[in-house]
């Protein structure tokens, strides 16, 4: 993995402990676990049609260097990349401790996924 490709910023989320709000309704939260350099190699974005409704998708795949930090990532986990939100929907080893490949989704206000 060259340095040199690590070009885009991207921020791990993980969620916090559950709070609650007026109506003892639990409240999502999520809090920075940490920060990475990535390289971006794949983008595929989608769109379809379902429910009567309209719903894009993109598609991304990162990859950064191996750390303990990096291998304790999990799809139960958000990417954020330049300010958009993205599900983590497959995480795997690159070789013997080389990388973390992390493939993730984002989708659109209008098919936003729940």
């Amino acid at each position: 993995m060259r340095l040199g490709k690590l070009n885009k910023r991207i921020v791990i989320r993980r969620a916090s402990a559950a709070t609650r709000n007026a109506m003892n309704e639990p409240i999502e939260s999520w809090a920075e676990f940490a920060h990475f350099m990535a390289e971006q190699i794949d983008q595929r974005p989608t769109e379809s049609w379902k429910a009567g409704q309209t719903a894009a998708q993109v598609e991304r795949v990162w990859r950064i260097r191996w750390s303990d930090r990096a291998a304790s990532i999990t799809p139960s986990d958000r990417l954020n990349c330049a300010g958009r939100e993205f599900q983590i929907i497959g995480v795997t080893e690159i070789g013997r401790r080389i990388g973390i490949q992390i493939v993730g989704i984002a989708y659109s206000e209008e098919g936003r996924h729940t």
